[in-house]
């Protein structure tokens, strides 16, 4: 798989963030925001096709990517997704939340490498990080079928299509849901 031609990135930004206290994306490790640390992590990997969904477009606009309007608002990551995936002009899209800003480039390569005949691939660390993943777009039509008949969880979706996990590391995948999860933050050498 070409990463620059065949796949997508779409990275969640639209969230509430209500236990961070502030958008997580606009969030800072060594004075760098949590957007542009995954961001430059994408670019190093190969990834030419990154945009945000929902957020703030000017976020997108200094970083250096596209923006779109979350087509769904108040749906949640699922909403999120079928905006991604509309908007798609690949034929794969990866998508990340916002707050995993300890991604690194192997973390990107295995995610974003779908088996033929596998419709989605997810992230799994200690459990599935159903927002981690990568999907083809053929799938779009099954997920907006569910959406339409009052789906909202991306992870019953997943379980109705064919799809795998892939293992990654707890530290590298870390979920930052509260300012103290800093504190946490991966060795890096």
């Amino acid at each position: 798989m070409s990463f620059g031609t065949d796949t997508s990135v779409a990275i969640y930004a639209g969230g509430k963030s209500s236990r961070f206290g502030s958008p997580k994306i606009k969030a800072t490790i060594n004075d760098n925001e949590f957007g542009l640390l995954i961001i430059e992590t994408l670019k190093r990997t190969g990834f030419m096709n990154i945009c945000l969904i929902g957020g703030d477009s000017e976020d997108a606009r200094r970083w250096g990517v596209d923006f779109h309007e979350d087509i769904y608002p108040e749906s949640g990551p699922l909403g999120a997704l079928l905006t991604a995936l509309q908007t798609c002009q690949t034929e794969f899209l990866m998508t990340l939340p916002c707050d995993v800003p300890f991604i690194d480039e192997d973390t990107c390569r295995r995610l974003s490498s779908l088996a033929p005949g596998v419709e989605v691939l997810v992230a799994r660390t200690d459990t599935p990080q159903w927002l981690s993943s990568t999907w083809r777009r053929s799938t779009y039509d099954a997920i907006e079928n569910e959406f339409r008949s009052g789906e909202r969880a991306i992870h019953r979706i997943v379980e109705k299509l064919k799809f795998e996990f892939v293992d990654v590391s707890s530290e590298i995948l870390l979920n930052v849901n509260e300012p103290n999860q800093l504190k946490q933050q991966p060795k890096t050498n």
